[in-house]
């Protein structure tokens, strides 16, 4: 199963911007414990346009400013080679007549990034 992520970047768009919780809070009408927790998570979080249209208004910048997408680090290009190369013959080993469907089997090992926490 191939997962996508839309990583969400506020946090780091109004950093930036040097922007307050409380004051995108009182800017878009929200409370400031809706902004942390807007601001905290790293996967987009579910919102209506509405609200979406009010951050980037009051944040003035474009949803592409907040959003970046990053494809599951098992499908990389990296995990890839790292199958291949799991998947080697061996000279000594007898060769298998053509024809024949002997089968290899192959382990992808998830990649783990520094920066990417585990979900509990």
């Amino acid at each position: 199963m191939v997962k996508t992520v839309i990583r969400w970047k506020l946090n780091e768009v109004m950093a930036q911007k040097r922007i307050r919780n409380k004051d995108l809070a009182q800017g878009i009408g929200i409370t400031e414990t809706s902004v942390y927790r807007l601001r905290r998570t790293d996967e987009m979080p579910r919102m209506n346009p509405e609200r979406l249209n009010d951050i980037c208004r009051f944040l003035d910048c474009q949803p592409g400013d907040l959003l970046v997408y990053q494809p599951d680090p098992q499908e990389s290009d990296y995990a890839i080679a790292q199958q291949d190369k799991s998947v080697s013959v061996d000279e000594n080993q007898p060769k298998t007549k053509k024809g024949s469907s002997e089968k290899t089997t192959s382990k992808v090992v998830p990649l783990m990034l520094p920066f990417e926490r585990k979900k509990a």
